[in-house]
């Protein structure tokens, strides 16, 4: 019977399972856009002519139940969206001849809109149509390397296949997961030591978590760069979402979406709890690599007042989820050298998919994972001993078999259509010069984005490693650091918060080395026995070291961009003044025209912009 019971409980969470992944593709394919606008087009609408529209609009519109809800401009294609009892309706202006097959054509100008804006908005149709009746003064003209840019871009767009297999990751990854938390709250554990450490360290994390949730959530929220991936408002369906670096954080917005109001609160805290969560999965990280409980809070204590990482959790990035599911590849991959079944591995893999999926160019820092279970093996402790070596390179081959096939989905899916420009060979070269000594600039420079607490344990750790002579462990951590830097080409001695967002495992990497000094930390104290002495030292320790962490993040948390002040100023200004209903998601200083991307602002001399 209690078989039958667990297969029919089986049964109704696949189907379940089934019917949220089809929940969430549904909306994804797009519907087809006719007639739409032409290939191209000379002229566009100036922007003081798009403020009159406005301007028209909102006054045709005032006192009825329609509210002009967007207006987003590309080049000579506007469209406009209007909202009347929870119904959108959308119509498309442009110069005369951009259009296909227009409603209505002024002198100058051309609409289209469908049956449903008449009879949703009927004042707004009105107040377009008399604005494309009348002669325009002037229409701008489009430049042909910007014509010529879009073209391409359209052309090129993201692969249609990414949100079905990102769609596929997640639902792998959950009943995974949800496989190996059931598998390991029943496996028995008899000794009732292992049982005693089992609680601390849960009741530890669950408190660290807490510590990094307080920490993301005492920081006004903001963006991590100019632009942010959140997704709008009307869903994944939406015109105009940029699935540009990969679709797994639009999939779990959607959700998100569908299960909740979507506002941008909502946003940042779902931000703020997978930012947290990286927290937990060091912890577990730390304690797989044989280290104590003390290194454990103390890498978790790291991470959690981290100040990037607090930023970021605080902001659109989606540099954060993809740090967190590289932990957790991470921590789930350092399983596999005591656990012979194919559940972790495949765990790993998915989580691995879902985070390049999420920024593509964490990619080259997933290879790191497989070294630590080659280099790394703890020291036994009388718990199950890791696999044999012959094993473990089993193992990493398949892992790096998967990572291989994943980087060609991945360049030809995702880069290629991003237009983003590779690094050069130049910034290689110079990332390889600085990467013994950019964590000094990073740290002991102002704002101090690493804290130059974790910065200096990381180096007092690195230290006891070499004394212990743990070459394997030592090996692994220098690997580690150069993969994480030297593809991309990019360092931690400039581009401050925008730059240190792409190293999704450095933080981590730091924290756990600082976390060594645990370990050397509990064999010092068990000298002063177990007793009350011992009891009141480390608390004591634990409270200064708290308080030093505290303090040593709080530059980073206060510092403030131009770009972040300008997006806390107008979504204050918003919020105190609202406008049709209208919702800031990030400031946007681009038009989407397939420009080099705008990272390189930050050197002027490599910027593809000319100010007029």
């Amino acid at each position: 019977m209690a078989k039958r019971s667990s297969r029919l409980a089986a049964g109704l969470l696949a189907w379940l399972l089934v019917g949220l992944l089809a929940w969430l593709l549904l909306p994804v394919t797009p519907a087809a856009a006719a007639p739409g606008f032409s290939e191209r087009c000379e002229q566009a609408l100036p922007k003081r002519d798009i403020d009159a529209l406005l301007e028209r609009t909102r006054t045709a519109t005032a006192g009825t139940a329609c509210t002009l809800q967007r207006v987003d401009t590309d080049l000579f294609r506007t469209r406009i969206t209007w909202l009347r009892d929870g119904v959108a309706s959308e119509a498309l202006l442009a110069p005369r001849g951009c259009l296909i097959e227009p409603s209505f054509e002024g002198p100058d100008l051309a609409y289209y809109a469908p049956p449903s804006p008449a009879d949703a908005c009927p004042e707004g149709l009105a107040a377009l149509h008399d604005f494309v009746a009348g002669p325009q003064e002037q229409l701008v003209p489009v430049l042909p390397g910007q014509e010529a840019e879009q073209l391409e871009e359209d052309r090129a767009a993201p692969g249609d296949s990414l949100p079905m297999v990102a769609a596929l990751a997640w639902l792998v990854a959950l009943v995974l997961g949800l496989h190996e938390l059931r598998r390991r709250r029943r496996e028995p554990q008899q000794d009732p030591l292992l049982r005693a450490r089992a609680r601390r360290f849960a009741l530890a994390a669950l408190l660290l978590f807490a510590l990094a949730l307080i920490a993301r959530w005492s920081v006004v929220p903001s963006l991590g760069n100019w632009y942010g991936p959140f997704l709008p408002a009307e869903g994944f369906a939406a015109r105009g979402v940029e699935l540009r670096f990969g679709a797994a954080p639009a999939l779990l917005q959607e959700l998100v979406r569908r299960l909740s109001p979507w506002t941008p609160s909502t946003a940042y805290a779902l931000q703020r709890l997978i930012g947290a969560l990286a927290v937990p999965l060091l912890m577990v990280v730390v304690r797989r690599l044989g280290g104590s409980l003390a290194a454990s809070v103390i890498a978790g204590t790291l991470l959690a007042l981290a100040p990037v990482a607090v930023r970021l959790s605080a902001s659109s990035a989606e540099h954060v989820l993809a740090g967190t599911l590289a932990l957790g590849v991470w921590a789930v991959w350092l399983r596999t050298p005591t656990e012979p079944g194919p559940s972790p591995r495949v765990l790993a893999l998915a989580l691995m998919v879902l985070a390049v999926l999420s920024r593509v160019d964490c990619f080259p820092q997933l290879i790191l994972i497989p070294l630590w279970t080659l280099l790394a093996r703890p020291a036994e402790d009388g718990t199950l001993g890791w696999a044999p070596l012959r094993r473990r390179l089993l193992d990493a081959g398949v892992f790096a078999l998967a990572w291989v096939l994943l980087g060609i989905y991945g360049w030809f899916e995702i880069v290629v259509p991003s237009h983003h420009p590779g690094p050069p060979a130049s910034a290689v070269l110079a990332t390889l010069v600085v990467l013994p000594t950019q964590l000094w600039t990073a740290a002991f420079t102002p704002p101090h984005w690493i804290s130059p607490l974790t910065a200096i344990l990381a180096g007092a750790g690195l230290l006891t490693v070499a004394l212990e002579r743990r070459w394997g462990f030592l090996l692994a951590a220098v690997l580690t650091w150069a993969l994480i830097f030297v593809p991309l080409g990019r360092n931690l001695t400039h581009d401050g918060l925008t730059g240190a967002r792409y190293f999704v495992l450095a933080l981590p990497l730091l924290a756990l080395l600082a976390g060594q000094l645990g370990d050397l930390l509990v064999r010092v104290s068990a000298r002063l026995g177990d007793g009350r002495r011992r009891t009141l030292a480390w608390v004591a320790s634990a409270f200064v070291f708290l308080l030093l962490a505290v303090v040593a993040a709080q530059p980073g948390w206060r510092h403030s961009y131009t770009f972040q002040a300008e997006y806390r100023f107008l979504a204050e200004q918003l919020q105190e003044h609202p406008v049709d209903d209208c919702t800031l998601w990030f400031v946007r200083p681009r038009q989407n025209t397939g420009e080099p991307d705008l990272d390189c602002c930050l050197a002027p001399d490599r910027s593809p912009l000319t100010l007029l």
